[in-house]
């Protein structure tokens, strides 16, 4: 099995090593990744500017390709440049911090997963929900995704064209995580947005973005709700809808909940 990765967070973030190293037991990994810090950039490509891209030696992945351009444009050049094959699978992460609901519409690590999903590869974004008192215990959570992708690598979990995996991990003390992965809806639910002001001039402000990620909206069914109730959530994410869309393992039921492997 052969896999693209990338991630918005650069080709040096801990989570893109962790994402390398829990996929390798699946077969042959290849990176292409930002230069620099693309999060919450959105779905930006450049077509009016030529993009440089770097081959780089760094550790654990060994020779990489840096691009200096956004997440869209790596998984672009990866698919359309690098590799000669398209791969089985692109997956884009781990990004710290969740991605859920109204989050997909900026997030660089799901415009990753989005572009492979337009240009016809399935594609996984994994993200993690960061609370202040529970940091990222990376090799913990390698081992977890490892053990998500041993189930959702499947065929029968593979998306319909132009859909992608939008999965999130819960922050939980210790890291001890839940032993499901559970199928949700995408929620549409707005960020609970606010300002305070830090200063202010003849003819300006400046603003601080003040509102708390756990404040957002969020119905009782969706990928929100079950994500801080500290569920591990996978949202199947299309072109024009963000829900379970056509995807049915159980076709009685609308929320999923699958056993991971130990």
């Amino acid at each position: 099995m052969k896999f693209l990765i990338t991630n918005d967070d650069g080709y040096d973030a801990p989570g893109l090593a962790a994402l390398y190293q829990a996929l390798q037991p699946f077969g042959e990994v290849t990176v292409v990744a930002p230069a620099t810090c693309h999060s919450s950039k959105g779905h930006a490509v450049d077509t009016k500017q030529p993009i440089r891209v770097t081959r780089k030696l760094v550790e654990p992945f060994g020779r990489i390709h840096v691009v200096h351009s956004s997440p869209a444009d790596c998984i672009r050049v990866g698919l359309k440049h690098v590799l000669q094959d398209a791969p089985d699978f692109v997956v884009a992460g781990i990004n710290p911090g969740a991605n859920l609901g109204v989050d997909l519409y900026y997030s660089g690590t799901a415009a990753a997963a989005r572009e492979a999903a337009l240009l016809g590869v399935p594609a996984f974004a994994v993200s993690r929900y960061l609370m202040g008192d529970r940091p990222i215990d990376w090799p913990k959570l390698r081992q977890q995704v490892s053990r998500l992708m041993g189930t959702m690598l499947a065929r029968e979990f593979h998306p319909p064209g132009g859909h992608f995996w939008n999965v999130n991990f819960p922050a939980i003390p210790g890291d001890v995580y839940p032993d499901r992965v559970t199928i949700v809806p995408h929620g549409t639910e707005p960020h609970a947005v606010r300002f305070s002001v830090l200063e202010t001039g003849d003819d300006s402000e400046l603003l601080g973005y003040t509102a708390a990620y756990r404040e957002r909206g969020k119905s009782g069914s969706c990928d929100v709700s079950h994500l801080f109730d500290e569920h591990i959530t996978a949202t199947l994410v299309g072109p024009q809808t963000s829900v379970l869309g056509d995807f049915r393992p159980h076709s009685q039921v609308s929320l999923v909940s699958l056993p991971l492997p130990n």
